[in-house]
């Protein structure tokens, strides 16, 4: 089913969602200073605090099913024994997440992947993923850090939606991808799509495709890795590495964590946390007082190899989706692409 929504309708649209669920939106926030600013993804109340034409947010949509400095548990002591007060989130009710792109969108269905479908199933994952619809936003236009095209996960998407949206100008193109979808574009304000309409979404994805690098042959890569495990390549790239973690912070893939406790000074409360993780750091690696990774160099390339080829062979996907977040905040430039590109010469 596909659907046309004109721009003027939006915020109509908009309210409508917002009377019957909570909705999560890309909104500008400040930043570190009065001047700066990024686009994250927060509650919205009205169609002014969207922000639908951004390019990309620092922050992914993980947060919202896997949060970063999540109290687990609080516990106290009291007349010897402890007492437990779960205070894992769980969701009163459905949200709507508006304006997720294709990217972001493969990133949560790699997610599911190990939240879901191994042999441990995060019930608290779970529960907000059954309580989300997704409203999907193909890209306008891309930064120079974008390649979502190499690894398969845009600039258009099939699946994973219940909404998708393309801007073709005075309205939106939308395409149905499930039966909550149908039931959310029943409105009198969304009219059928016609060829002219498909034609100028086409046209829109094509435009997005050209400003986006010229692909790569992943399958080629995936089978040279074995062999370059020990490849100098490795310490030219580990050599720039600073360990700060910024890759898997703003990672939309990475799902590493580590417990933490805190208690007061004669250990009668205490809050457990859930919180990132980085396989760069070293104590990531360390077990039982050593440590299996203590060179820098390999910490570095088990980033890699975990998302070009480990996660192959586990889940049968490429676990980088290609949103460059990386290239954008690493302190010391660090292009994946290249190295990529060196793997496939």
């Amino acid at each position: 089913m596909e659907k046309i929504l004109e721009k003027e309708s939006f915020q109509e649209f908009l309210e409508d969602l917002i009377k019957q669920y909570k909705v999560i939106g890309p909104v500008r926030k400040g930043g570190g200073t009065s001047t700066y600013s990024y686009t994250t993804f927060d509650y919205v109340e009205s169609v002014e605090d969207l922000e639908m034409d951004y390019t990309s947010s620092m922050l992914t949509h993980k947060s919202i099913y896997f949060p970063d400095n999540e109290p687990v548990y609080e516990y106290e002591v009291k007349n010897n024994r402890v007492e437990i007060r779960d205070l894992m989130e769980i969701w009163s009710g459905e949200r709507v997440i508006v304006g997720m792109h294709p990217c972001d969108i493969t990133a949560i269905l790699h997610l599911d992947k190990v939240f879901l479908e191994e042999a441990f199933e995060d019930p608290y994952y779970k529960d907000k993923r059954s309580k989300t619809i997704i409203i999907g936003l193909t890209c306008s236009k891309v930064k120079a850090s974008c390649f979502c095209n190499i690894v398969g996960s845009g600039p258009d998407i099939e699946t994973g939606y219940d909404l998708l949206m393309t801007d073709i100008g005075d309205s939106y193109f939308i395409k149905v991808g499930s039966e909550v979808g149908e039931g959310i574009v029943s409105k009198d304000y969304f009219r059928n799509a016609n060829e002219e309409d498909r034609k100028r979404r086409s046209d829109e994805i094509e435009k997005v495709a050209k400003q986006l690098p010229a692909k790569l042959d992943m399958d080629k890569i995936l089978d040279v890795m074995p062999e370059k495990y020990n490849d100098g390549l490795w310490k030219e790239y580990s050599d720039r590495c600073l360990t700060c973690g910024a890759c898997n912070m703003v990672c939309p893939t990475c799902h590493c964590f580590v417990i933490n406790d805190k208690t007061n000074s004669d250990r009668t409360k205490g809050t457990r946390f859930l919180s990132w993780d980085s396989c760069h750091f070293e104590r990531f690696a360390r077990i039982a007082g050593s440590n299996i990774r203590g060179e820098k160099g390999s910490r570095y390339k088990h980033r890699m190899y975990d998302k070009f080829y480990y996660d192959v062979k586990r889940y049968g996907t490429v676990f980088c989706v290609g949103c460059g977040r990386c290239l954008e905040f690493c302190p010391s430039h660090i292009d994946i692409r290249s190295i990529l590109r060196k793997l496939e010469a």
